[in-house]
């Protein structure tokens, strides 16, 4: 029991334990029920079970889901749980799981290609706002440079609102090797700056796709624009010079999903 409060400390707290164990720590009776039904569901038949062991200590009705599905649960204390929580009002549940295996052809699997690639994108908030969008605009996956925060730190996990078990996202050790690599499957690749001529209305983004999104405070580098087959950029009527990153890729999913005529 110890070694597994421990653990889910180094989780939390620790990309290289991440890592190491292939592991990462998801919190709330939400989350905890993403991963119950990736695990469990039955819309793709049955799958493999990512959830290691819960730690509780509410008995909540997913608490009893989850021992009826065979997953190891721990009762601790309140004062013990709020130690371990890495929020301020913790929820009284979590649980470790294991990572993803995503390859780079999941990433087509879907009827229409649309991607987004994260290069060098470093708030957590911002980037799980851009894997909730994905998911909800009907993405094909989401692709993460090596420059790119890691998709298990605990505030990317919380900010994805558990779209993170919904598409495959995967991560590439080369951001121009990929590029090139979806170049041959004959993706489009728009990079999106604020000193494009187009707009995003104005390209065509009715084809195959992937959406270049870069840095908060640097955007992207001129080598990767360079790559693109395109640059746009989001209209804006106002007196802001920019968008957070996390908003103008979800402006652009749109925009994607409305010429796609889904």
């Amino acid at each position: 029991m110890n070694s597994n409060l421990k653990l889910v400390k180094n989780l939390l707290e620790k990309r290289s334990a991440r890592r190491k164990e292939g592991k990462f720590v998801i919190e709330g009776p939400h989350l905890i029920e993403e991963a119950l039904l990736r695990s469990f569901g039955a819309s793709e038949g049955k799958r493999a079970n990512i959830i290691e062991f819960i730690v509780y200590c509410k008995k909540l009705p997913i608490v009893k889901k989850l021992e009826d599905n065979g997953v190891p649960v721990y009762k601790v204390s309140k004062e013990q749980f709020a130690e371990l929580s890495d929020v301020e009002a913790p929820q009284g549940v979590l649980g470790v799981v294991r990572q993803f295996e995503h390859q780079f052809l999941d990433v087509f699997k879907a009827a229409k290609t649309l991607i987004v690639f994260c290069v060098g994108v470093q708030d957590p908030g911002n980037l799980g706002t851009i894997i909730r969008s994905a998911d909800a605009f009907g993405a094909s996956g989401v692709i993460l440079s090596k420059g790119t925060v890691d998709l298990y730190n605990p505030k990317v996990v919380r900010a994805t609102m558990g779209s993170l078990f919904h598409l495959p996202i995967i991560t590439t050790e080369d951001e121009k090797e990929t590029i090139g690599h979806l170049k041959e499957k004959n993706v489009k690749i728009v990079a999106t700056t604020i000193s494009a001529e187009k707009t995003c209305s104005q390209a065509d983004l009715n084809q195959p796709l992937a959406i270049l999104v870069g840095n908060e405070g640097a955007g992207l580098e001129n080598e990767i624009v360079k790559l693109a087959d395109e640059e746009v950029k989001i209209p804006m009527a106002g007196q802001a010079e920019s968008l957070n990153v996390g908003i103008s890729t979800a402006v652009m999913l749109y925009e994607a999903l409305k010429q796609h005529g889904r």
